[in-house]
């Protein structure tokens, strides 16, 4: 193309850029005067399309557009003809493209129609071609270079021959062999990467869900819950042995990050126990640690413990009662006589010193420890008649309204009430129960520390 050409081609492109139908129509109409038919027929093809109304862009298009896909077809069928496939399929699929676009507008153009079975062969032997090298390459173990093959092969057949096996293999296998080499060097976070990125591609790859239990067991620390000693008499022991068995069954239900171990025959031997607590004392931790191989030692006491039940109290108070009485016909006389009633409180609680450490077993250091008060109580507050009540309860009220200040009223409702409320402590295995479970939680969310 000479030099001229490219200015006025891209004048024209830039007068095309900001205009409307017309001016791609004008814009086209150069572009054929210079012999550029491809570039015009596009332009008159744009034109129309904005345009649809355009009577002169769609003759235009009608000629000008079928010699374009004349010189389409001419050039798919040189390629195809020379086996230059890429070239011949991206012909044909621009010569369809401009065709379909065309028909939309109602301006049918027309190409050999056996071209369409060549297309179809080019296809296929551009699959196989593509398949056959990324099989090669997955051979070689050059992964990443097959999987450039294997993706022109989906582009026109994503079910070809096994190609969704072989672009598992391209893409999970070096994963898998990373992988394997991370476990092999202990790099248990890395492999689980690895093994996770493939078990997003493909769930049965290998040996990958077995690694990938190894890998993520080998990423929980293990520790050992020691029974607290009931030796010198601790009033306690029933609360520390109730403990025990249930923050066992907890950490084996949690799935969390720690993992107890609680086939060693360590973690009952009370006589030993509290040396543990004695984060100094190397030789016994060590030797434990070795044994049982636990990251983490986790031991535990309770003390103070103390059951709160007083009687409840009972305090005299004095209300009204509103009453009326009709004198006659158009008098009604209204009093409020005194009521006595008892405001009655009470309280119970169950409440113990829960004291916990966590000792590294490789470090014998205390990386965690804590004492804190367990605590869970009731309390209740109403109202009783001294008296059974004569009426209803809305005719009662905690001050004389004739005697007091109307901005000292106040809504009576809420001190009705405390006489239907509640009058029933929790009993106190129920409070005992309720602090368990709180104690019981809180020993969970200890297990993150354990990391």
């Amino acid at each position: 193309m000479k030099p001229g050409i490219y200015i006025i081609l891209a004048t024209v492109l830039l007068m095309a850029s900001c205009s409307g139908s017309r001016k791609y129509f004008k814009a086209a109409e150069r572009l054929e005067k210079q012999g550029l038919v491809n570039d015009a027929a596009e332009y008159y093809l744009e034109s129309l399309q904005r345009k649809p109304t355009n009577v002169e862009a769609r003759i235009k298009l009608r000629d000008v557009g079928q010699k374009h896909v004349s010189n389409m077809a001419s050039e798919f069928f040189r390629n195809y003809n020379t086996q230059q496939l890429e070239e011949s399929m991206s012909s044909y699929e621009r010569l369809k493209e401009f065709c379909s676009k065309s028909s939309a507008l109602d301006v049918s153009l027309d190409y050999p129609k056996a071209y369409e079975e060549d297309y179809q062969q080019t296809i296929e032997k551009y699959c196989l071609q593509n398949y056959t090298r990324a099989n090669d390459l997955v051979l070689q173990k050059k992964y990443g270079e097959a999987l450039g093959f294997i993706s022109k092969v989906e582009k026109y057949n994503k079910s070809y021959k096994n190609i969704g096996q072989l672009k598992i293999i391209a893409t999970c296998e070096p994963l898998y062999q990373t992988a394997v080499n991370n476990l092999e060097a202990k790099n248990y976070a890395g492999a689980l990467i690895n093994l996770q990125n493939i078990q997003s591609k493909s769930e049965n790859y290998k040996d990958t869900r077995d690694l990938l239990e190894l890998a993520s067991g080998q990423q929980n620390k293990t520790f050992i819950l020691f029974e607290p000693n009931s030796a010198g008499g601790n009033g306690d022991r029933d609360i520390e042995q109730f403990l025990f068995t249930n923050f066992s069954q907890a950490a084996i239900q949690s799935g969390g990050s720690a993992k107890i171990i609680n086939n060693t025959p360590f973690q009952n031997v009370h006589s030993n126990a509290t040396d543990f607590n004695q984060s100094s004392n190397v030789d016994l931790i060590q030797a434990v640690r070795k044994a049982t191989g636990a990251d983490y030692f986790y031991v535990f006491d309770v003390t103070g413990r103390n059951e709160y039940s007083p009687a409840l109290s009972k305090t005299s108070m004095r209300g009204y009662q509103e009453t009326t009485t009709r004198k006659n016909d158009t008098l009604v006389i209204t009093e409020y006589n005194p009521i006595a009633y008892n405001l009655v409180r009470g309280q119970r609680s169950f409440s113990y010193d829960f004291k916990y450490r966590i000792i590294n077993a490789y470090t014998n250091q205390i990386i965690d420890q804590r004492t804190n008060t367990v605590r869970s109580m009731d309390a209740i507050e109403f109202q009783e008649f001294i008296t059974p009540l004569r009426g209803s309860i809305n005719s009662l009220f905690p001050y004389n309204p004739q005697q007091t200040a109307p901005l000292a009223r106040y809504n009576p409702q809420g001190w009705r009430n405390l006489f239907s409320a509640r009058n029933n402590l929790k009993d106190m295995e129920l409070l005992k129960s309720e602090a368990y479970k709180t104690n019981i939680s809180q020993f969970i969310s200890t297990l993150s520390i354990m990391k």
